[in-house]
């Protein structure tokens, strides 16, 4: 299944146990994303405390740390939102069948 249909599950019938496993599975992969930017962000601090460069005025720990904690964070988060995020309906489609 390519991506942009495994993705795209919005006019599919899904029941609503597997929308909570979708959620689920997004819900984990954020928080392995903010674990990871947690992590890279205080070794970054780790790493270049001991250095007395400055970049644009400010420490190296600093600048690297919090610009570039950000700019991982941006990227992630379209990373997670392209490749990990389902596009589908909350309404519970086992409902809808039932109605009509």
């Amino acid at each position: 299944m390519s991506i942009k249909r495994r993705l795209s599950l919005k006019n599919q019938k899904i029941s609503y146990e597997k929308k909570f496993e979708l959620m689920d599975k997004e819900a984990l992969a954020t928080i392995i994303l903010a674990i990871f930017i947690t992590v890279a962000f205080w070794l970054a601090i780790w790493l270049l405390k001991d250095f007395h460069t400055t970049l644009l005025k400010m420490p190296l720990w600093f600048t690297v740390s919090c610009i570039g904690g950000y700019l991982l964070s941006v990227v992630g988060v379209i990373v997670l939102v392209k490749y990990f995020m389902y596009n589908f309906d909350l309404d519970n489609d086992e409902d809808e069948d039932h109605e009509h």
